[in-house]
């Protein structure tokens, strides 16, 4: 299928959807971002790699759109995520009976634990905490946040101070001995997990009080026992899923990790392990509405493969578990498209944040030494990070074909990340078409509060050329792109030619895709396996701080702030 052209346009928004929420992971693309991207670049039957595979978008859309395809993370966790979210069909009849099993061993004793002495005012019902507010600064007045058993209405919420003889119930039930294993695993040392243990966190267990360790491993136990591995896996999900919610990073005020960070607050909640279990199983976003969707969509299309012969011969998907800098298991010039979202820099530490989900589900932590990022506390700087991202699009590069295109997702703050992607591409061959910003399907945490965060992400089109070509320097191209005041100026100006006023991360977008049209293709390389000695170019990165420098000393622009965001007009006083 030969396609001229890529898409040139933001994909409209639609509605999210229950397959891609049934557990927490990073960066996961707009599906009908992803979808759209698939339709226009291959036909029903081609392949299509994601090297990054994260939760497993690319692999689900693919196969619903009657695509083969090929996913692969270095990440244990991630490729667990990914296959859950593409496996199909799953016997959700099943699925329910098991958890039907559990619910009828488990669910009166743990819901005990979480009882609470007074009955519910409106019906005398028993009443169980939902979750308890008892992180330290609250010293000994900790908050019960209740529900009635009998769940009616806003009547059925109880709210108010722990009572002194439920506190000693709670301390009564932490005397007992935890019945079954739970992780011990020390926390390793990193740029986030040095968070956990500034506030003497140092283990996973600790990150749990002791009655919800009790729970949890309750639970875990009675998922192992499960014999078909699909099921046992699915539940394992929902229980995955269930960990973070009913751990001490959560607060009333602030989800866990949703500043991609291992953040302990001082008013730490105490959730309800069932509650909050059983909710992961069944809720409109849990695994039993996500697989429900896959089984319309997908149905029997789902055909796994060990092995890429596999793909030539009726199969249609396939999932690795390696490092994207050596992709041995795919042969040269086989998949027809790729559609990818590499590392950010060290803007996600995916290995340390996964440690946690990793740990209960038994994985392996053997893996940090390929993990591509910049990290200190790993001895990998922003040359690291080039280096080993040029090696994974070589490989990329090496196993697509001729003619076909790479779609890039990606966006970060400084350029010098963008400059290690820009060179990754260059080296490994591949001729840039477009770039095209994209709006994300919602605002994490920091780009709802940040001013200075990215709202949107910049998918990067790029083909395989039918035959090689590598560019020579191109020294007016680099003398032009050295002038970055000229190009975030000239890039303000344009964006508030058409519009009223521009945001900082929309300027800083725009100027961003300039100065890729400027360098792509102007940098120096020989071969596909050259290294680069470029410093010049490097001379030419730029962050959003620097936008805003340059900006707010130009007497064009008036500098607004509202809340927590930036923008900039044209200032009518000049």
């Amino acid at each position: 299928m030969s396609i001229k052209a890529p898409i040139d346009y933001a994909v409209p928004p639609r509605k999210d959807c229950a397959r891609y929420k049934m557990h927490k992971y990073w960066a996961a693309k707009p599906w009908y971002v992803v979808a759209e991207y698939i339709k226009h670049f291959t036909r029903e039957g081609e392949i299509v790699l994601d090297p990054f595979c994260g939760s497993g978008v690319v692999g689900c859309e693919a196969l619903i759109h009657r695509r083969k395809a090929v996913i692969n993370d270095l990440n244990p966790m991630a490729v667990f995520i990914a296959g859950n979210t593409c496996r199909s069909p799953v016997d959700l009849k099943k699925f329910d009976e098991e958890f039907i099993k559990i619910k009828v061993k488990l669910k009166s004793d743990i819901m005990d634990m979480y009882r609470l002495a007074e009955p519910c005012p409106e019906c005398g019902a028993p009443l169980y905490s939902k979750h308890v507010v008892r992180g330290p600064s609250l010293k000994d007045h900790w908050i019960v946040e209740a529900r009635c058993s009998k769940g009616h209405g806003r009547s059925g919420h109880i709210r108010r101070l722990l009572l002194p003889e439920e506190k000693a119930f709670i301390e009564t039930v932490e005397s007992r001995k935890i019945p079954y294993w739970v992780p011990q695993n020390t926390f390793p040392n990193g740029r986030e997990t040095m968070r956990l243990k500034k506030a003497g966190i140092n283990t996973v267990d600790q990150l749990f009080t002791h009655r919800n360790l009790i729970a949890l491993s309750l639970i875990y136990h009675e998922i192992q026992k499960i014999m078909d591995e699909d099921i046992r896996e699915l539940m394992l999900l929902a229980f995955s899923n269930t960990l973070l919610h009913v751990s001490k990073l959560k607060s009333e005020t602030l989800r866990p990790m949703s500043a991609n960070s291992y953040y302990c607050m001082d008013d730490w909640i105490e959730e309800n392990v069932w509650d909050r279990f059983e909710n992961r199983v069944n809720w409109h976003w849990g695994v039993c509405q996500g697989k429900k969707e896959t089984n319309r969509l997908i149905g029997d299309y789902f055909n796994q493969t060990e092995n890429f012969d596999g793909l030539l011969n009726g199969k249609t998907f396939m999932k690795l578990n390696t490092k994207a800098q050596n992709l041995s298991d795919i042969p040269d010039e086989s998949i027809d498209y790729c559609f990818t979202d590499p590392p950010y820099g060290g803007s996600i530490q995916y290995f340390e944040l996964t440690y946690l989900w990793r740990s209960w589900l038994d994985m392996s932590h053997e893996f940090i030494a390929d993990e591509i990022t910049v990290n200190d506390f790993q001895g990998k700087k922003e040359n690291s990070f080039e280096k080993m991202l040029t090696e994974a699009f070589c490989e990329i590069y090496r196993v697509m074909k001729p003619g076909r295109w790479l779609s890039i997702t990606f966006n970060n703050r400084d350029t010098r990340i963008w400059a290690a992607l820009l060179k990754a591409c260059q080296v490994s061959g591949f001729e840039i078409a477009n770039i095209v910003p994209q709006d994300p399907v919602g605002y994490s945490f920091v780009q709802s509060w940040s001013g200075k965060s990215l709202k949107r992400d910049l998918i990067l089109n790029f083909r395989k050329p039918k035959a090689a070509s590598y560019h020579m320097i191109n020294d007016a191209d680099t003398e032009k792109c050295l002038d970055m005041r000229k190009i975030i100026i000239e890039s303000a100006a344009d964006f508030l030619s058409k519009n009223e006023r521009a945001s900082l991360t929309e300027v800083y977008e725009t100027a961003v895709i300039r100065w890729i049209n400027l360098v792509y293709g102007g940098l120096i390389c020989k071969a596909p396996d050259c290294q680069y000695q470029d410093e010049d170019f490097k001379e030419t990165a730029f962050d959003i701080e620097f936008v805003d420098q340059v900006l707010k000393q130009e007497p064009n622009f008036e500098r607004i702030k509202e809340n927590n965001s930036i923008f900039y007009q044209i200032n009518d006083s000049t």
